[in-house]
């Protein structure tokens, strides 16, 4: 039987997830591989370019810095106030910073982020990463992770 300790629940879809997509990358690499060998070339062979012409390398790089960002942060402040962060800096780095953009990116990080923990951490009872932002509210049993 599958032990699981409710404190990192959390954990067990994104390993899931994880081990799935190593499993792709494998399948991936080595149909790519017996290919170029059936077509009479090397298994390993250095492709051309990567990136395509003009591409936004802000975008692309702020992105993926945001993303190790947000799952390093997780574990240390908290799933909502680090939700609350990201996703508004993830809609700033899209949408620009017009003082439009910048009110909607609030209130869609505010609200989206809110919505996400109580839906999770209360409703479903499923727990969220917590931090040293984690909010408890014991008289009335939940807590915002």
């Amino acid at each position: 039987m599958i032990q699981v300790v409710y404190s990192t629940q959390h954990w067990i879809v994104p390993r899931i997830v994880m081990a799935i997509i190593a499993i792709l990358l494998i399948a991936i690499v080595v149909t790519e591989g017996t290919a170029r060998v059936k077509a009479g070339g090397s298994f390993l062979v250095k492709p051309g370019k990567f990136f395509i012409d003009n591409c936004d390398h802000v975008k692309l790089w702020g992105t993926l810095v945001l993303f190790i960002g947000y799952i390093f942060c997780l574990d240390i402040i908290g799933f909502t106030v680090t939700s609350i962060v990201f996703v508004f800096l993830f809609n700033v780095l899209y949408a620009g910073t017009e003082k439009k953009s910048l009110i909607l990116s609030v209130i869609l990080a505010v609200v989206s982020s809110v919505l996400i923990s109580v839906l999770f951490g209360v409703v479903f009872n499923i727990t969220l990463p917590d931090g040293f932002c984690t909010m408890a509210f014991p008289d009335f049993g939940f807590t915002i992770y």
